[in-house]
């Protein structure tokens, strides 16, 4: 049900922030792949921020479904880099990062979808309420 809805969304409308808070590891990892082979599938690139733990499970899973040609489509960054480039955890350097980074998979200022992932029991209620 709620993957039907996501695609809909997405359909409908490219540009959209999603806030996907999750409990169980296997659920997130999963999600994390359909939604990955569904945008690839689509013919879109995918930049996919992710921690060292997760990356190898979602990988092995999406070497499986996909060519060497889709998985080439597929970019990947460190989150720990990603969050943390200037030395902590600072807003403004990880939105400029974040524009560099899908700056050269932009043609016409085209829009997409972004999710943002978080395990529930981690996400502290300001961090919720700032990302909402």
């Amino acid at each position: 049900m709620l993957k039907s809805k996501m695609n809909q969304l997405f359909a409908e409308q490219k540009s959209v922030h999603i806030l996907y808070s999750y409990d169980q590891q296997e659920t997130y990892i999963q999600q994390a792949v359909s939604y990955i082979q569904e945008g690839i599938f689509a013919g879109d690139c995918i930049l996919f921020i992710e921690n060292d733990r997760f990356y190898p499970f979602i990988h092995n899973h999406l070497k499986a479904l996909l060519t060497t040609n889709q998985m080439k489509k597929i970019h990947r960054i460190n989150n720990f880099d990603f969050y943390y480039l200037s030395g902590s955890y600072h807003p403004p350097a990880i939105l400029a990062y974040f524009n560099k980074s899908v700056q050269p998979y932009l043609e016409n200022k085209l829009s997409f979808p972004l999710i943002c992932a978080y395990k529930g029991k981690r996400m502290p209620e300001y961090l919720q309420t700032i990302l909402m």
